[in-house]
């Protein structure tokens, strides 16, 4: 059987031979889910691991008074599912509509466990992540607001555009970005409003900007 090209979207799979890509194809399944819908509910068993092929999806988490944190805006090539624990930690909704792979969670941890080259990935991937997530931990804690917004924008730019000035789109929500960066709703359109006073974007419309000063962003974004 020859493996779908997808797999090799994914920096998950990347140096694995035919034959492990095969044994990969044979668990896995596709899955499409429509704008706004749930793909994993917080507390819910931990029965899958999904890669994205395209769309994109937003993992949050709830606390028992109903807060949330937007944790991570995720695309094609990334992959979701690891937990230490049987259960997701985390809900995962459907930015707009996305295609995925989708892998029995006990399946693919054994696959894991055999092919040196997916564990080391995995590994690689994993390590890469906690570094984003300190990365944004620092920034909620000791930035200011435009300085958090230049943070979640470098990171919306260097995965939806390189390293080139150009056009950002943001399919998520100005309450979706707030919950990203711990911000109010109205300080999230004040920080806009000061980037492009600053002339670093321009605001073409509700969902989508555009970068004029590359570099000075990503200096206002430096967490180093």
């Amino acid at each position: 059987m020859k493996p779908p090209e997808t797999f090799f979207h994914s920096k998950l799979f990347r140096g694995l031979g035919n034959e492990e890509l095969a044994e990969l194809t044979a668990i896995c399944q596709r899955k499409r889910v429509p704008a706004g819908e749930m793909l994993v509910q917080q507390h819910s068993a931990a029965q899958n691991v999904y890669v994205l092929v395209s769309g994109a999806l937003m993992i949050e988490r709830l606390s028992r008074s109903g807060r949330r944190q937007v944790i991570a805006f995720s695309y094609s090539g990334d992959y979701i599912g690891f937990t230490n624990t049987d259960e997701y930690e985390y809900s995962v909704v459907a930015l707009r509509e996305t295609e995925l792979q989708v892998f029995p969670r006990r399946d693919f941890l054994t696959l894991v466990d055999r092919f040196y080259t997916l564990k080391t990935n995995a590994r690689q991937i994993g390590g890469n992540v906690l570094a984003q997530t300190l990365d944004q931990l620092f920034a909620l804690g000791q930035k200011k607001a435009h300085e958090r917004l230049c943070f979640l924008l470098a990171q919306l730019g260097r995965r939806q555009c390189g390293t080139q000035n150009a056009d950002i789109e943001l399919i998520m929500s100005r309450q979706d970005i707030a919950d990203y960066l711990g911000l109010t709703i109205e300080t999230v359109s004040r920080a806009f409003a000061r980037l492009k006073t600053m002339q670093l974007i321009e605001i073409i419309s509700a969902h989508r900007i555009r970068i004029l000063d590359r570099s000075v962003l990503e200096e206002l974004a430096s967490v180093n």
